[in-house]
């Protein structure tokens, strides 16, 4: 059996959450193992399931996603972040880079873009 790695998504719209979930869990050497609702929970998960990656998006309530980033980083600095958001502008790729994400991709990106995003950074 290969190597399956533990995938956390931090994203506070459930029926995205749902979306993704369902189409990186089907085929593919993933396993959800923890759903963030805000960037709280998704720190919490984070220093508790020590994920191989965390999808994280920006807009997040409680605590944003960049805030959440650098936070992750200083508990579980061997998970990677690929952040996964509507936010086209430079000044967020810029904080979310400096905060410790491993990559920046948009939601209007195709499904076969999210995967090859998700193994380019975990790889």
């Amino acid at each position: 059996m290969r190597n399956v790695k533990k995938i956390v998504i931090a994203e506070d719209h459930s029926i995205v959450r749902e979306g993704i979930k369902a189409l990186i869990s089907a085929k593919h050497p993933f396993k959800i193992v923890g759903e963030a609702r805000d960037g709280i929970e998704a720190v919490q998960l984070a220093g508790k399931l020590k994920p191989d990656l965390i999808i994280m998006d920006l807009s997040m309530p409680k605590l944003n996603g960049i805030e959440a980033i650098g936070e992750i980083k200083s508990i579980s600095p061997e998970s990677k972040v690929l952040v996964l958001t509507v936010h086209n502008i430079e000044e967020y790729v810029r904080a979310s880079l400096e905060a410790g994400a491993d990559g920046y991709l948009l939601k209007k990106s195709s499904y076969k873009e999210l995967l090859n995003a998700i193994k380019h950074v975990i790889s």
